[in-house]
């Protein structure tokens, strides 16, 4: 996913999008101690959500998602 930029300033919370190459998406393994939490994705979508997007294929579908800095008081104080 790309980085942060600056939180979007309707509702104050980070748009990420998926990275790609050549139409395909761009991965990278990690080691598992790089992991410092877990975060929610809400997906970006405009008025009307796509009945394709389950939750178990949305990941795949969705190329963009905004940052749920507001899941938990951590998310909050670490995201913002």
């Amino acid at each position: 996913f790309t980085p942060f930029q600056q939180p979007e300033s309707h509702h104050g919370l980070y748009k990420i999008c998926c990275l790609m190459r050549h139409g395909e998406r761009l991965a990278s393994i990690i080691d598992v101690s790089d992991i410092h939490r877990s975060v929610h994705l809400f997906p970006n979508f405009s008025a009307v959500v796509p009945r394709e997007w389950t939750s178990s294929a949305v990941l795949e579908l969705c190329s963009s998602f905004v940052v749920n800095s507001f899941s938990d008081r951590h998310a909050y104080l670490t995201i913002v």
